[in-house]
């Protein structure tokens, strides 16, 4: 709630000692990093930037990094949960979004994935499409396990 100058002949603009923000806007809000800037972020990985795309390398296989996405029936807090527990076999459980001839689709909640085809390494983040637009609702972090199956894009 804002607190307004004390007398009221005094004005915010002269009294800022009597002007006080409110304590939630005092709070920095910070913006969880996308999956493939945290990749760039990581030691175990080099960018190589070619005419028109750049490629993030897994530098202790030497593997191209693949990135790709999983969508699911789910509401976001199973997924997250899931996603939580940093084991792969948690988001397999999960009912994957298919159409009616049980082809991959699409739904407002999915998990971004990046790894290496050799299964060395698997990174996610669950994703939620909130008024249209993707957002990001947790930092990345590597997975235990690998499933190609996960990535519907394959």
């Amino acid at each position: 709630m804002w607190a307004f100058p004390r007398k009221s002949t005094d004005s915010a603009v002269k009294h800022n000692e009597d002007f006080r923000i409110p304590q939630e806007a005092e709070q920095i809000v910070t913006e969880i990093v996308d999956l493939k800037d945290w990749l760039k972020a990581q030691p175990e990985f080099e960018i190589k930037k070619k005419l028109l795309f750049t490629s993030i390398i897994h530098t202790p296989t030497g593997e191209k990094v693949t990135t790709g996405f999983r969508y699911f029936n789910n509401p976001i807090e199973e997924v997250v949960a899931a996603f939580e527990t940093g084991n792969v076999a948690a988001l397999t459980a999960l009912d994957y979004a298919l159409d009616d001839e049980g082809e991959p689709d699409t739904t407002s909640v999915c998990i971004k994935l990046a790894y290496v085809k050799s299964g060395a390494f698997l990174a996610a983040q669950p994703q939620e499409y909130q008024d249209y637009v993707p957002t990001d609702v947790r930092e990345p972090k590597y997975l235990n396990g690998f499933d190609i199956e996960l990535d519907q894009s394959a």
